[in-house]
């Protein structure tokens, strides 16, 4: 007869081994990191940085009024699950109680998009280089 701590503690394993493992994999299935990487360069670059170590415009004017988090911290990422991720990319932070600077990128991203940025996002915080570009 099977000893039911055991059980729970197999239980326990797995469900840590997905919540610690398993969101990026899930971005990943949904997106592709290559078509991300194109729209975060297009979209995001500008605040969120080259490399999404937050802050991208330099020297050029005044850091903003909000810290910009480093989306390549993956400690910090590991936090974030993929539908925390689209929902502030696609509503904007202030519809996930965060600031009115993140912007709303429904207007210029499909969901399609969304889980591509989201793709790519996740080889940042994994320190993985997004693979060559991919023809739809």
């Amino acid at each position: 007869m099977a000893d039911p701590a055991t059980g729970l503690d197999l239980c326990a394993a797995v469900a840590w081994g997905i919540i610690a493992f398993g969101a990026p994999a899930l971005a990943a299935a949904k997106g592709d990191a290559a078509r991300g990487q194109a729209l975060y360069v297009e979209y995001c670059l500008q605040c969120h940085g080259a490399q999404g170590e937050g802050w991208g415009w330099g020297e050029k004017t005044a850091p903003p009024p909000i810290a910009i988090p480093d989306l390549s911290n993956a400690q910090h990422m590991r936090q974030l699950s993929d539908q925390y991720l689209f929902e502030i990319i696609k509503e904007g932070g202030e519809a996930v109680g965060r600031t009115r600077f993140m912007p709303a990128a429904q207007r210029v991203m499909s969901d399609e998009a969304i889980w591509d940025v989201i793709a790519y996002l996740r080889s940042l915080s994994r320190g993985v280089e997004a693979p060559g570009k991919q023809e739809r």
